[in-house]
């Protein structure tokens, strides 16, 4: 049965496709509609911090973390990297990565088909490596001067090994919200959500959440201040549900 939600909701962005075929809207069409003569625009971005402690006590954590996005006609393409390290007195206590690649495909002014791969790890969770492969649509509803919603929906398969060498692969949904609040030229505040049900254990699913405050200190440069949770209802054995990180430091924009 949950295989079967699984191959059903990999059809829905198919059955989208379709419709909006038989609608009749041309590929020109829509991009008039889209972004009409646009020339490719390539944006990146890239986060800094840094914070260490010596004398009574010492630590270190470095957070980096990068986003580079290229549109192109009714493509956009993304890729994103991120990395959280820290050491307690020359003992590791933190070791989080994040990677993604991505692909959107304008189907109608506010409606998109999504696909790519994430990857992530994190040891101190007890997960060595976990890979997902993810198709779904994402729809723009609301685009506002001040404000932009976006939510996505779709599927995922998922490949995970755990630090006790134990492989766990199952089919998953995948819903996600992001939404920005601009209060000035390049100031702004954003928040993302989402939520992976596995599909084969009702009581598996994961939930991460992301917030982040940015102010600019000049055109290019700006303060960040981002707080994640990510939240396993069914964790690895031996650890926790709940992982929280607070960052600061320097964005540089390009």
């Amino acid at each position: 049965m949950r295989r079967s939600a699984f191959v059903g909701l990999l059809l829905v962005p198919c059955a989208v496709l379709s419709l909006g075929a038989q609608a009749a809207p041309t590929a020109r069409t829509v991009q008039a509609a889209v972004a009409p003569a646009e020339a490719p625009v390539t944006n990146f971005t890239t986060d800094l911090g840094y914070v260490a402690t010596s004398g009574n006590t010492q630590v270190s954590t470095v957070n980096i973390g990068e986003r580079l996005v290229h549109a192109r006609g009714l493509w956009r393409f993304e890729q994103t990297f991120g990395i959280v390290y820290g050491e307690n007195a020359g003992v590791e206590n933190a070791n989080l990565l994040r990677a993604a690649v991505g692909a959107q495909y304008q189907l109608r002014p506010r409606v998109a088909l999504a696909t790519g791969v994430l990857f992530d790890r994190n040891r101190f969770a007890g997960i060595s490596r976990r890979t997902e492969e993810y198709l779904g649509l994402v729809f723009r509803v609301l685009e506002a001067p001040k404000d932009t919603l976006r939510v996505e929906t779709g599927a995922s398969l998922t490949q995970q090994l755990g630090v006790d060498g134990l492989q766990n692969n199952f089919p998953a949904a995948r819903a996600a919200a992001w939404y920005k609040r601009t209060f000035g030229a390049n100031a702004f505040f954003l928040q993302t959500l989402e939520t992976i049900p596995n599909l084969e254990v009702s009581d598996d699913y994961r939930i991460n959440s992301e917030s982040a405050l940015v102010a600019p200190l000049s055109k290019q440069i700006a303060l960040k201040l981002g707080y994640l949770v990510r939240f396993d209802n069914l964790p690895e054995v031996g650890f926790l549900s709940t992982d929280r990180i607070f960052t600061s430091g320097l964005q540089v924009s390009f």
